[in-house]
């Protein structure tokens, strides 16, 4: 079965002055972009089918999506209008062009897992999951959480609120499409909203409450590489990172 690999690089830039006002997905590192390393991360998944959510701005002046066809030729690309009201919607939107039988892996382009996604896939896979997730230790209220049983398994996810130290990566493995998109067009009709926006995090409490589980990838801290401020970004560029090991 293929797996959807939906990319969210829709967002706006940290600060519209840095770099040029160019997009967050296209910071770079040695040379390297973040978008591409993304594609670098996920290529060992198998009949991986790649889409991208851009922005409609960025495509008319970044051509941003000649960008991704080059990197993951035959991905499909979706114009996403500014002003959408998070990054559910903007996943919504996206994924519903998308099989729905398929697997879906949502990937956030302002922040980088920095691993080979085959074998934490394989692993959700073997242990029979609807959905995962890649967590790292935090307390800080700018990521998504998620609250776990004794047995290792999701029972809550919450944004911008942490009730536990395991907080998401911006990485969300679904085992069906179809399960995402409902989950999704559920919280909107809830208004299960932050701010007035709508995640994916919180996605994975209607899953639960179908009594599905969702399970987790603990990371490294080296693994992860949040670009959610201006010194986050700094630090990225100012990284040095070999892109060989897989």
């Amino acid at each position: 079965m293929a797996v959807n690999i939906l990319v969210l690089a829709a967002g706006p830039t940290t600060n519209e002055q840095r770099d040029g006002g160019y997009p967050l997905c296209l910071t770079e590192t040695d040379g390297v972009s973040l978008i591409e390393r993304i594609v670098i991360n996920t290529k060992g998944i198998s009949n991986a089918q790649y889409s991208f959510a851009l922005l409609e701005q960025d495509i008319e002046k970044y051509h941003l999506d000649r960008i991704v066809q080059l990197l993951a030729p035959n991905c499909i690309v979706s114009k996403i209008p500014e002003g959408t009201k998070g990054s559910a919607c903007t996943a919504l939107l996206a994924a519903s062009q998308l099989d729905a039988a398929n697997e879906l892996l949502i990937i956030s382009a302002n922040e980088l897992v920095d691993l080979d996604f085959t074998d934490a896939l394989n692993e959700f896979r073997k242990n029979k999951l609807d959905g995962g997730t890649f967590v790292f230790k935090s307390i800080h209220p700018r990521y998504s959480y998620v609250s776990l049983d004794e047995k290792g398994f999701v029972i809550e996810a919450a944004q911008q609120k942490p009730i536990s130290q395991q907080a998401t990566a911006g990485v969300f493995w679904f085992a069906r499409t179809g399960d995402f998109l409902e989950a999704a067009k559920n919280i909107i009709r809830k208004n299960a909203s932050v701010n007035e926006r709508f995640y994916v995090a919180p996605t994975f409490n209607e899953l639960i409450l179908r009594q599905m589980q969702i399970g987790v990838r603990n990371l490294k801290v080296s693994d992860y590489k949040p670009l959610k401020t201006e010194r986050q970004v700094n630090q990225f560029e100012n990284s040095a990172v070999t892109y060989e090991k897989f």
